[in-house]
């Protein structure tokens, strides 16, 4: 927090929330209260506009930058592991305006968009435990011990895919022109993002041990990212599966909705 006693005698929390992570796999650890929430401070008008900036929003410095102003107890954010990240933006938002969330929701019976006003405290009442192990033994009796994706990782998968998007855009639509298409481009995108997968799942890996006994545990990064790089499919996707499970945020956000148009009744999530 700043030093200066104006913002210091200005700035207040407004909204406490617990973490479906509970504070685990942050590194360093953020100071949470002593009912094991994290203070959330309302946007400041500089926060909204940087929410607002297209370039910011793409490559995920608005998401850290909000962090770093509404949850100043979290030290590094770019460590945040995922599954806390849409909890932390419900609750900044509720310390910025209020309870009243409202949301367009499209019927599934009619299409009629229908205006749904949810209270934020309701959605955040519903954030449930996370009860997967991070640690998996494999087949052959190797022990893996992994932690979800980070906030960093996680965008830089999205940017990735965003760009490979344009690339298979671009080309089509060249096909469709008669123009000549590359498939040395094409093959590279495809390559890239499934080098810069299986970087990222390395990355959630915490540490590996050997069937031996008494073997020890090893922790370094880059002797894991040479392992996996060598693992078979199937234990490949073992772990990975362990790390989006993880990653899930654990927060039931479907609703009951009534239809204002034909009366139908539905369920909905709220996204």
């Amino acid at each position: 927090m700043s030093t200066n006693p104006l913002i210091a005698a200005y700035k207040k929390p407004a909204v406490y929330v617990a973490l479906p992570s509970e504070g685990k796999w942050y590194d360093p650890k953020p100071k949470l209260s002593v009912d094991n929430e994290l203070a959330i401070y309302p946007m400041s008008a500089k926060d909204e506009l940087i929410t607002k900036t297209p370039d910011a929003l793409f490559n995920g410095e608005a998401t850290v930058a909000l962090i770093e102003s509404c949850c100043p107890d979290i030290p590094n954010p770019r460590q945040m592991p995922v599954n806390d990240l849409l909890v932390v933006l419900l609750a900044i938002r509720q310390a910025s305006y209020g309870n009243d969330l409202s949301v367009d929701i499209k019927c599934t019976e009619c299409g009629h968009i229908n205006q749904m006003a949810v209270d934020s405290n309701v959605l955040l009442s519903r954030v449930e435990e996370n009860t997967t192990s991070p640690d998996i033994k494999l087949g052959n009796g190797f022990k893996v011990s992994v932690s979800p994706y980070n906030i960093q990782d996680r965008t830089r998968l999205q940017v990735q895919q965003v760009k490979q998007n344009q690339i298979v855009q671009g080309l089509m639509q060249a096909e469709q022109n008669g123009q000549q298409i590359e498939q040395a481009e094409f093959g590279k995108s495809f390559v890239e993002i499934a080098e810069l997968t299986v970087e990222l799942v390395s990355n959630c890996i915490v540490s590996v041990q050997t069937p031996e006994e008494g073997s020890s545990v090893i922790q370094d990064p880059a002797l894991i990212l040479e392992w996996i790089k060598t693992i078979t499919r199937k234990d490949y996707d073992e772990i990975r599966d362990r790390v989006e499970k993880l990653s899930e945020n654990n927060l039931d956000t479907m609703m009951n909705a009534e239809c204002q148009e034909c009366q139908a009744k539905y369920k909905t999530n709220i996204e």
